[in-house]
């Protein structure tokens, strides 16, 4: 049920406690107040999308093994991998990393010695939640409810397409090497894949952290510039392997580093609480009831502006393998990355009617090859001695 849409599950929840009585909602109570949940799967992934598929929506066959509703989900799987599913509303993603990278730098032993419980005893102070508690079934609406959500999930499974995306043609040794920003090279790469994808540059989204602020979450840091515009287009639309030709490969390389300065500046000024975003957010809370909202927000430039149909977001952490989220709007492309030492890694997942991911990801991986093309050839031979 917590599958649903967030209207149909309040209903849903309402339904529940209405059939369960005071009991039934003692123990949804005692539910949603924990922390945490471990979520314990009898799936044995081994690949990245596998583990990427079943972390995000559980698919057909655990997405019942799932509360959405709780920020923090830790999902272990039969063969020990395991993962964590977070809801944003909660939190965004550097508490996520931060409890991420708590959880795998304890060692066994550290966390024996801090435990409260019986750590040779798995049923330890373990008990059914729901034990006990009838549902009143006359007049109850609660079967249909779950059919429907079960309906719902497995259309929102089948309905969506994931690919991951292993470079291990560098990653930011080599691109600090070169000086330059390794999240500002890698978005410009993102930028010429989507402009290949799509034929023109696109809305894109990528989170900044304010959060030296009080309660500072994010900013948006907008990746469609002056400069990355000239960048792409000098790229084209199709490699073009030129790269050998001196004048054409300084004058790509030259618009890639303008493109890359541009996009650091862009998110220092995000950094800073001096993006534009979030000001036109409070600026539209503002607007009381009866008043008119400024012509600017229906502006069509304003709006397609804000239409995210590259949504992406760079989390980076050793111990990580794949992170990653879904589309903001149907016609969009989910892409959260990490840029390791010596590989990138990207989780693109789109709707499965655009067939968006395996030409993205196709995409990313060419643009991030011509990229370093344009830097190495630049460089010249390097000496041995």
């Amino acid at each position: 049920l917590t599958s649903s849409d967030r209207d149909s599950w309040a209903d849903s929840r309402a339904e529940l406690v209405r059939v369960g009585g005071k009991q039934m909602e003692e123990h949804l109570e005692r539910l949603e107040s924990g922390a945490l949940l471990l979520c314990l799967d009898d799936e044995v992934p081994e690949s990245k999308r596998q583990c990427a598929e079943l972390l995000l929506h559980g698919g057909l066959s655990s997405g019942y093994n799932r509360w959405f509703d709780k920020s923090i989900q830790v999902i272990v799987f039969n063969n020990g991998k395991a993962g964590l599913l977070g809801e944003h509303s909660m939190m965004d993603g550097m508490p996520m990393v931060s409890f991420a990278n708590h959880v795998t730098s304890t060692k066994y032993d550290h966390a024996h010695e801090r435990s409260t419980g019986d750590a040779t005893n798995a049923s330890t102070g373990i008990s059914r939640i729901f034990s006990g508690v009838v549902l009143d079934s006359s007049e109850s609406n609660v079967p249909e409810m779950v059919v429907k959500a079960k309906q719902d999930h497995a259309k929102l499974v089948e309905d969506h397409d994931l690919q991951v995306q292993s470079y291990h043609g560098y990653g930011s040794n080599f691109i600090k090497k070169s000086k330059f920003s390794p999240d500002a090279f890698v978005q410009m790469a993102i930028q010429l894949a989507g402009y290949r994808l799509f034929g023109e540059q696109v809305g894109t989204y990528e989170a900044t952290q304010v959060r030296p602020f009080l309660h500072g979450r994010t900013e948006t840091t907008r990746s469609v510039t002056e400069d990355s515009a000239a960048f792409v287009r000098k790229m084209g639309l199709h490699p073009k392997f030129d790269e050998h030709i001196a004048s054409e490969r300084k004058e790509k390389l030259e618009l890639l580093r303008k493109a890359v300065h541009a996009h650091i500046a862009y998110q220092s000024n995000a950094s800073q609480a001096k993006g534009v975003d979030r000001h036109f957010l409070g600026l539209s809370m503002e607007v009381q009831d009866g008043e008119d909202t400024p012509a600017i927000y229906s502006d069509p430039v304003f709006v397609r502006s804000k239409r995210w149909r590259l949504s992406t977001s760079n989390l980076t952490h050793p111990n990580f393998d794949n992170w990653g989220f879904g589309e903001v709007c149907p016609d969009g492309i989910g892409v959260g990355y990490s840029v390791n030492p010596e590989a990138c890694f990207f989780n693109i997942a789109a709707l499965q009617e655009k067939q968006y991911t395996d030409r993205f990801s196709h995409n990313l991986e060419e643009a991030l090859n011509e990229m370093r093309a344009i830097v190495e050839m630049d460089q010249g031979p390097t000496s041995k001695l």
